[in-house]
């Protein structure tokens, strides 16, 4: 990694120590989203989740650095981004945005893969990540960058995104308020230190600090605002704005998250604020349950503040066409949603008396008789790798088309069809496909903030497996041929009957 003159970095914690990756491979920071768990994949994959439309990876950095578990209120999702593909890592805590020189990068005394570099700066020390190899780079893991697609939904088109625009904001607490700055704006975010105090200053000037040699002013933007000021804490943070070529340090609350928006998604503020202001607030954002307020960095302060700073180093529409909808068979495997095409599923039944063949596969439950043809049944926990349960009232056999001959996999609950437009379905990211999920989990349907994993019933099996199981079917007991079970339809066996 070859760093030259001036470079920002993103600094975040880890079991008590301090890492950083370069800031142009940060595209945003949020909070932890709604996880879908992938089975058979590496145990550092946490899964996917659904990041306003794009399929996102998650990984926990912790395993992947060989290092213990903890769930911790404060982790945050960092996600990174590399040769148009994305990856978001959970880390225990965001810290702030360093500026580094040259000279303060050094070769790091480690063994580690992922650490080659270090940042030096009195007695601190970050560790500085490999990201690319996060992303399989050079690792030959059997990721195929060929196969991704940028983890954006496929019915995305050129045209879009080529006339869409977005802006990046970083969202941050004041009182009980969430507000944002552009990114653009925000040249750095560090740690709360006490300034020295000036006077015959404005009271929401809270004095000068030096910040590498730049006197740097104090403004709590609270006390400016009008806002309560609580006491400060450790989440207290200082946002550095660059204005008119003069550097302004901002006291705020808490920092929020780094956010990629659509600028047409960004509403004019009501009038009685337009009438009553500077135009100190640009915009709102309205997201889920809350409101985001854009600030005009540029009207918020007087000339004679921003004076008080010295000169800083200088740093598809969518058409018309009507889309395609496909018909899905969503089932429930553990905690997670499933899909498949409804053209791939022959019926759906209730579990009914299965036969136990000896010195089957494990995840072979046996075999059941389907109307006077035998047919395998695949247990499907067993089969991802997790934990066995009761089964219930609501337990099914979904029966589907394999290598010729049917099949039938037992899941936890049938919930129902979805119609799921073409434009919702994505391929999985290559940090997925790169595990054994990847044979037969090869797409993923984006539904509001969840992900459902698509599964491809022919390749569940491997062709040994499959094999094993024909095997099993031809020395299966002749008097299962004689069990008769009741018919089930879709229709029926979807309303539970």
């Amino acid at each position: 990694m070859v760093v030259t003159g001036e470079s920002k970095y993103v600094t975040f914690a880890i079991a008590g120590e301090t890492y950083a990756v370069p800031v142009h491979m940060v595209r945003e920071i949020v909070r932890p989203p709604k996880v879908t768990k992938v089975p058979l994949v590496p145990d550092y994959i946490l899964g996917v989740a659904n990041l306003r439309g794009e399929v996102l990876p998650v990984m926990s950095l912790r395993r992947r650095l060989g290092l213990p578990e903890e769930d911790l209120e404060t982790s945050k999702i960092v996600v990174l981004h590399f040769q148009e593909r994305i990856l978001g890592i959970v880390v225990d805590r965001t810290a702030q945005v360093i500026q580094v020189t040259e000279d303060q990068i050094e070769s790091a005394a480690t063994s580690s893969e992922f650490v080659q570099k270090v940042i030096r700066s009195g007695d601190s020390l970050e560790m500085v990540l490999e990201v690319e190899k996060f992303f399989g780079a050079g690792e030959g893991e059997g990721i195929h960058r060929d196969h991704f697609h940028s983890a954006r939904a496929a019915g995305t088109t050129a045209k879009e995104k080529a006339t869409e625009e977005y802006m990046q904001i970083v969202t941050f607490a004041l009182g009980n308020e969430e507000y944002a700055f552009p990114i653009e704006e925000v040249q750095e975010i560090i740690r709360y230190s006490k300034p020295t105090e000036l006077p015959n200053v404005p009271p929401y000037v809270k004095g000068v600090i030096h910040l590498r040699n730049v006197v740097l002013p104090i403004i709590d933007l609270r006390t400016m605002l009008g806002l309560p000021v609580p006491p400060i804490d450790e989440f207290t943070k200082v946002i550095v704005l660059r204005l008119k070529g003069k550097r302004l340090g901002l006291i705020v609350d808490r920092i929020h998250e780094v956010l990629r928006i659509r600028k047409s998604d960004i509403q004019k503020p009501p009038a009685f604020v337009e009438q009553s202001g500077r135009g100190e607030i640009s915009g709102i954002i309205r997201r889920d349950d809350e409101t985001i307020m854009l600030l005009a960095a540029a009207a918020l302060f007087a000339e004679d503040v921003v004076s008080l700073g010295e000169e800083g180093a200088k740093e598809e529409a969518v058409s018309g066409r009507r889309e395609t909808e496909v018909q899905y068979i969503i089932f429930r495997v553990a905690e997670e949603r499933y899909g498949v095409p409804i053209e791939e599923v022959r019926e759906i039944n209730r579990i009914t008396t299965i036969t136990k063949v000896p010195k089957s596969p494990e995840f072979l439950e046996g075999v059941m008789n389907l109307r006077g043809e035998v047919i395998p049944i695949v247990d499907l926990r067993k089969r991802f790798g997790l934990p066995q349960i009761a089964r219930s009232e609501s337990t099914r056999i979904i029966v589907g088309e394999i290598t010729g001959g049917k099949t039938g996999f037992i899941v936890d609950a049938v919930e129902g069809v979805e119609k799921i437009p073409e434009h919702a379905i994505a391929p999985v990211p290559d940090t997925v496909r790169s595990g054994e999920a990847g044979r037969f989990i090869e797409r993923v349907a984006q539904r509001e903030d969840e992900v459902i994993l698509i599964l491809n019933m022919t390749r569940i099996l491997t062709e040994e497996e499959t094999r094993l199981v024909e095997e099993t079917v031809r020395s299966a007991p002749e008097e299962n041929q004689k069990k008769t079970t009741g018919k089930k339809g879709l229709r029926r066996a979807l309303n539970g009957e």
